[in-house]
Order: structure tokens, then sequence, then C-alpha cells
């Protein structure tokens, strides 16, 4: 597009096309497959002959997502021409960031703040750094993380906010309460952090940020999970999100809960179809999974959470009533030793009915690995499977026998 810079000539030919735009990915490195590259330099002139031309006063007129991509210190100046009126959808990646880059990037939102007043963005979504490399984290990124806060706080429509990593954003999760309409929330920490005590009053911060919406819907903590246990009051403020869809809290680290955590949740929450905790920790005993099931019912689909596999032989003998539920997919630690396969599978058979899915990840455990796992996984689905084709044909044949006198 604008590699070049654009003669007098083409403008109405760009103008024609320019009006049918409405997203658009752009990215200052060249060999970007699926990515516009612009030329910063070439940009910034075809803005000064735009703006001399009347009835245009945006180079993308109808655009309503912009994406950008940043290689270079020049990348950031080109949000301000491309960012209209029209944009409900902003996505920036910095994946390498540098002194430079990251001083371009404050510069273009100090001025973007001035004009903020004119945008109704819905959507923001911004990615510092990569799983190589982190943030900047001194007083120029303390400088960015300040700027972008106050153009986000000016943006009261705002529905979806995407934080990477949350580490460096603190001024922006202090901003979070100001946004009356956000409904999705996503934070992922960096990957390595060499300060768990940081990282954990990072993530305390941002719970208590996010328990401030109380509108919100969906909200989700990614990243490295920190080791240790954390307490139930760790995400006790988020009781009060009570219009809660999906909660994922794998990044948060494990969190220790108990039957009465479960049910207070669950009145909490009445409206959550997918939960999900870390694996990482202690496990948390197998007969818990009845008062999730129960607690979250109608509502609860997914559910990922440590359970002690190893309880289901004991608890087959006491399963007496079964609370109603629509639970369809348990996420938790894999089974250690073949012996727990078949009272796991039993076990669940008269939990769940068919169509019901199982999936088995990697907790604290070292005694097992990811083809351990898989192999686990096929052996409990494949007696679950039978299971319940033998139970189908004991309910048909005994329907074939007595009619309807009998329920089974």
């Amino acid at each position: 597009m604008f590699r070049n810079g654009l003669g007098q000539v083409d403008w109405p030919k760009y103008w024609s096309y320019a009006h049918r735009i409405r997203g658009v990915y752009i990215t200052d490195e060249a060999g970007r497959a699926a990515r516009v590259r612009v030329n910063p330099q070439a940009l910034l002139h075809a803005l000064a002959a735009a703006t001399s031309q009347n009835g245009h006063d945006a180079l993308l007129p109808k655009a309503r997502a912009l994406a950008f991509e940043f290689h270079h210190a020049s990348g950031p100046s080109l949000i301000l021409p491309l960012i209209g009126p029209t944009v409900r959808r902003i996505t920036i990646k910095i994946p390498q960031p540098t002194e430079q880059i990251i001083q371009a990037a404050s510069i273009a939102f100090s001025t973007l703040i001035s004009m903020s007043g004119n945008l109704k963005v819905e959507q923001f979504d911004i990615t510092i750094g990569d799983d190589v490399t982190s943030a900047t984290t001194g007083g120029t990124q303390r400088t960015l993380d300040l700027n972008i806060a106050k153009f986000l706080v000016s943006q009261k429509s705002l529905q979806f906010l995407r934080i990477r990593p949350v580490d460096s954003f603190d001024s922006l999760t202090a901003s979070i309460r100001l946004l009356p309409c956000l409904r999705t929330m996503e934070f992922t920490s960096a990957t390595i952090s060499h300060n768990l005590l940081l990282k954990r009053n990072i993530h305390e911060y941002s719970i208590h940020s996010a328990a401030t919406c109380t509108r919100l819907e969906r909200l989700q903590v990614q990243g490295a999970s920190p080791r240790g246990q954390h307490a139930f009051s760790l995400i006790q403020p988020l009781l009060s999100c009570r219009c809660l869809v999906t909660l994922d809290l794998y990044g948060l680290g494990a969190i220790t809960l108990n039957a009465s955590n479960v049910e207070t949740m669950g009145k909490a929450w009445v409206k959550l179809e997918s939960l999900h905790f870390s694996l990482l920790g202690d496990v948390m005993p197998l007969d818990l999974l009845l008062t999730f099931a129960a607690s979250f019912s109608p509502s609860l689909r997914y559910l990922g959470v440590p359970l002690d596999i190893s309880e289901a032989g004991s608890l087959l003998s006491v399963t007496t009533e079964i609370p109603s539920h629509n639970l369809k997919v348990l996420y938790t630690g894999s089974p250690e030793k073949e012996s727990d396969v078949q009272p796991l599978a039993e076990l669940l058979a008269i939990l769940f009915r068919p169509g019901f899915q199982v999936i088995f990840g990697i907790g604290s455990s070292k005694k097992i690995g990811i083809k351990e796992a898989a192999m686990f996984y096929k052996k409990v689905d494949d007696l679950l499977r039978l299971i319940w084709r033998v139970q189908d044909r004991t309910r048909r044949s005994l329907k074939q026998d007595f009619g309807d006198h009998v329920t089974v």
C-alpha cells in the first residue's frame, strides 16, 4: 500500500479502494505473510497529501478493525494516521521491544489521548514482548503504560481488554475499574519470572482490579503458573462478578478449595459455563467433583480442576445420590497407576451420561509424562464407552421384556 508513496494521480483510485476496507493487519517488517507492509515515512507523506484534500480526514475512513505489528522504532508512528472514528478494534504487538520502540509507542499514545474523544474503541489487545523477550521494565515502559492507561480510561465503550504480559502494566490494571462496559478481560503473565513474590502480588492486584468490573462475563489469567498454593481468599473478591460465564484461572497457580468454597462459588456464579483451575499443586478430594456438579448446576459445562483420582475405588461404594448436572468435559490430572483406570471409568460412567469427555493434563506429579497421560486417557475413554454400551443394551433389553412397567 504505502511503500513508496502515492502520486496525485493515484489518489482517486486509492479513495475508491480505502472506503471498502473494514479491517487490516499492518506491519513495518518485510516478509510477513498475510500482513500489509507499510513504510512509515511514505505514510506520513501520504497523510500530508490526504489532509490537504477536502472531505478526507482519515486514510482508512471506514475501517473498524486495525492490527499493528512493530519491529522498528519508526513503526508506532503508523498508529495516528490510520486510526479514525469508525475503528472499534485495536490490536498492537511489539514482539521484540527495544527502548527506542517503546519510547516511540509512548509518544504515539500520548498524542492519541488528545483525539480519544472522537473514538469509541470496543476491543483493545496489546502484547509487548514474547516468550523469549520480556517487555522493557525501565522508566520508558512505565511512561508507555501510563499513556495507554489514560487512553483506555477515555474509552468508556471498551468491552474487551487483553494485556500481555500483565507484569508490566500496573497502571493499566489500575484503570480497569473505570471501564463500566468491560465484559471480557484476558491477562497473561510473563513466561519467565525470577521474582515469584512479585508475580503473586501482580496476580492478586489483577484479581482485585477485575473484581471491580461487576458486569464481567469472561476472565482469563494465563501464563506460567507460579509454584505454591494459594488460599481461596485470593479469588474471593471475584464473587462480586455475578455475570461470569467463563472463568479461567490456570495461570494464577494452585488454589486450595473445600466443599464450602465450591458451594459459595456456585451461589455467586449462577451463569458460569466454564471453570478452569491450575493442575499444579495439591490435588483435591475426588468427591469434590460431586459438589462442583451440584453447586453449579445446570449451567456448568466445562470443569478443569486437580482431583485425587486414586480415590475413585473408595468413592464407588458410597456414591448413592447423583446430583443433577450438565457437565460435559472434565479436565484433570492423569492417573498415576494402571490400577486407577477401571475404578475411575466405572465412577465416571455412574456420574455422567454418554457424550461426556474426560481430558488428562500433567499436574505437579513427576511420575508421568505426556505419552503416559495420553495412554491412560485412551484406556479410560475406551472402558467408559464400553460401560455405556453395556448399560444401553441392558436398558433396551429390560424395556423390551417389561415395557413401560419398569424404569431403569
